[in-house]
């Protein structure tokens, strides 16, 4: 079966996160790993609370994973910003590992200035310090596509291929978003099939998570703007696509759509499963 989740709130515990999961009628769910919008002060791990969240989401036959703050950023320019950076991602793979989460998302880097070389080699250097200094060993880094705002890098599949060359497929791999994407140009509407990663097996080995959200910006706006499945420019027919695509078969869909309470999203997720199979009500 397909899975389709959600992102999760964990301000109540990880726990709770889990509890809230299948009552959305989610498969799988992602949660921000500490504050999203900044990672100093970070509150200690709960480890009474890892534990019982993450023994519940075996027993409910669940998958997870994290995301991590917004500020981390592998290829800057600024060396005490990057080392934070490390010391961050280091901390959420233990938070991912403790919580039983397959993986950790991260947003690829912006090297401002000084351009796509010594955004990915800054990258390589960030991330090779990450994993020696990483005690975990079932959490992976997964590195997220980005939209190209500013001086973004990892907005092309060669992009991310060059990033994440230099280390194991089951250490590094990725998360497609798909309004990142679309908004990138290299996910065209009503063109699936000419999505360059599905040529390269090297992509699709290290495929481990998709964000499947509908973008508020046109193909090729170069900004990341989530929108509710269906209600963008992306559309329900592509929406549809995507879900039913056999590459993406045995990947994990994670909704990102902007909804205004965490219960909409039971209604995001029925529509998805609808797409699947049109004989599906999409009432509760």
């Amino acid at each position: 079966m397909t899975r389709i989740g959600c992102h999760l709130s964990v301000a109540k515990g990880f726990a709770k996160a889990v509890e809230t999961a299948p009552k959305l009628g989610a498969t799988c769910f992602q949660y921000f790993t500490k504050n999203p919008r900044g990672f100093r002060g970070a509150k200690p791990l709960n480890v009474p609370d890892a534990e019982r969240g993450r023994a519940l989401t075996a027993e409910l036959d669940l998958v997870s994973i994290g995301h991590t703050p917004y500020l981390i950023n592998l290829a800057s320019v600024d060396d005490e910003l990057l080392q934070l950076s490390i010391d961050a991602l280091i901390q959420d793979m233990v938070i991912g590992e403790a919580r039983g989460s397959y993986g950790v998302v991260v947003h690829c880097g912006k090297p401002k200035d000084k351009g796509l070389d010594f955004g990915i080699e800054r990258m390589h250097s960030a991330l090779a310090q990450v994993l020696d200094r990483n005690t975990t060993e079932h959490t992976m880094i997964l590195l997220e596509n980005t939209a190209g705002q500013g001086s973004e890098i990892g907005t092309t599949v060669q992009q991310l291929l060059d990033i994440a060359a230099p280390f194991p497929e089951d250490k590094v791999g990725f998360c497609l978003d798909t309004q990142h994407a679309f908004s990138a140009g290299i996910l065209e509407p009503g063109n699936l099939e000419g999505f360059s990663g599905f040529s390269s097996a090297k992509f699709m080995n290290r495929l481990k998570a998709i964000h499947l959200n509908d973008s508020k910006i046109p193909f090729g706006g170069h900004k990341d703007r989530h929108e509710l499945v269906g209600q963008g420019f992306l559309g329900m027919d592509m929406m549809r696509t995507l879900l039913k695509d056999p590459h993406f078969r045995d990947i994990p869909f994670y909704l990102e759509t902007p909804v205004e309470s965490e219960a909409e999203y039971a209604d995001e997720i029925r529509q998805c499963r609808a797409l699947l199979d049109p004989k599906q009500e999409l009432s509760p």
